[in-house]
């Protein structure tokens, strides 16, 4: 489903069947419908470690955080146990009474699966300036708990979806000196992507043991390396949300197995941050953009944006036509103040705009396009989809 050279996985990492979020031992979830949605669609999804576990937190930079954010900023990022989510209602842009109401969700969602009070994060998406109906969220919350199970990993990624086409759930094995560990996944996010440090939501569990600030280390990093390097429409989420869950007894990890645990989280953050963009809304092509021979790595990301979220680019991607001319004036506009000279070239999975099987290329749901500017060292590369009528038509109807 998606290019193994992309995901750059470890040795020792490899797909597995399983659960996703539940399938690490201890883990519980549950997805149920509470009518947020409406049609019977799941909306409100559970998530819970039966013992302690080590956690790390990342969340969006925006400047207006949503009241779910808000809210889980307070509570302690290194031992949380879970997360309560809702979809249907980002309860973003509904001041101090939002955030109130997120405390209720994450204090009912608590006391119902008997865990300590603050102990499980708060997140929520969809639309933007609703209040939450918090009634019959309380009640969805009393639901989720009463039927949490370790084989709820599939209905609790079914309840945070919104636009997705597709779940984004995964079970991976990990080899380790110390033994095998298993880590699983759960993540939405298809539209409003473009996050400085996740996603919209995503959720990676393991029964590895690993202190908290090791965790968090390793979580920062995945994040950079993987949702930090997608974008869908260039627009960021008030709610992004990456939330990892380290619930393993025995001694934490430590050297090889430490950098390996590491290297894995970032290969699962970049699988599903990938599904993300396959999946961005109207999508048809992800294509990864890399810029390589910039004067330094800040100049090659600012090239890399330009050309993987500019809408002409984009159009002619999801049009299957090697517009080299509207990558050549998105590089030129992105180093308009920088001047100096370039030797800029540009191909696709190695083929030029003009060469023979270059309308092959153009046809694959995956492919490279690899931009070269001949003036240093400097590189970046970019994930990012097409631009369709399926894009304007799921954002014009959204509310309507």
């Amino acid at each position: 489903m998606v290019r193994t050279d992309w995901i750059g996985a470890p040795e020792g990492l490899a797909r597995v069947t399983g659960t996703g979020v539940t399938a690490p031992h201890g883990f519980r979830a549950s997805g149920v419908a509470a009518g947020l949605k409406g049609g019977g669609l799941l909306d409100v999804g559970l998530l819970v470690s039966d013992r302690p576990a080590a956690s790390a937190l990342v969340d969006t930079p925006s400047a207006l955080p949503s009241a779910a954010v808000i809210h889980t900023r307070t509570l302690h990022g290194g031992s949380l146990r879970g997360v309560v989510v809702n979809s249907g209602c980002a309860n973003a842009a509904t001041g101090d009474t939002g955030v109130a109401d997120a405390r209720t969700m994450g204090e009912t969602a608590a006391a119902a699966a008997g865990v300590p009070v603050g102990s499980l994060a708060v997140c929520s998406t969809g639309v933007i300036g609703q209040r939450l109906p918090m009634a019959a969220l309380v009640a969805g919350i009393d639901a989720a708990a009463a039927t949490l199970s370790p084989d709820g990993g599939p209905d609790f990624g079914e309840a945070i979806r919104t636009t997705d086409r597709f779940g984004k759930g995964a079970t991976f094995r990990l080899a380790l000196s110390a033994g095998d560990i298993i880590i699983g996944a759960a993540a939405k996010g298809a539209g409003m992507i473009r996050p400085d440090m996740a996603t919209m939501l995503a959720y990676v569990t393991t029964d590895a043991c690993v202190l908290p600030g090791d965790l968090m280390a390793m979580t920062r990093a995945a994040a950079a390396g993987g949702f930090n390097r997608i974008s869908v429409d260039g627009q960021m989420s008030p709610s992004d949300t990456l939330l990892v869950l380290a619930n393993g007894e025995g001694p934490p990890l430590a050297g090889q197995d430490l950098a390996r645990l590491a290297a894995a989280l970032r290969a699962v953050c970049r699988y599903l941050a990938i599904l993300m963009v396959k999946d961005g809304e109207g999508a048809e092509h992800a294509v990864r953009v890399v810029v390589e021979g910039a004067v330094d790595d800040e100049e090659a990301e600012r090239v890399a944006r330009a050309v993987g979220e500019s809408a002409l680019v984009r159009t002619a991607i999801y049009g299957r036509d090697a517009n080299w001319g509207r990558v050549h004036q998105a590089v030129g506009q992105a180093l308009a103040a920088a001047g100096g000279p370039m030797d800029l070239t540009l191909a696709f999975d190695g083929v030029p705009p003009a060469g023979p099987g270059i309308e092959e290329v153009m046809a694959r749901a995956e492919y490279e396009m690899q931009v070269a500017l001949g003036r240093g060292d400097g590189r970046a590369e970019l994930f990012a989809s097409d631009l369709g009528h399926g894009y304007i038509s799921v954002n014009a109807d959204y509310r309507t």
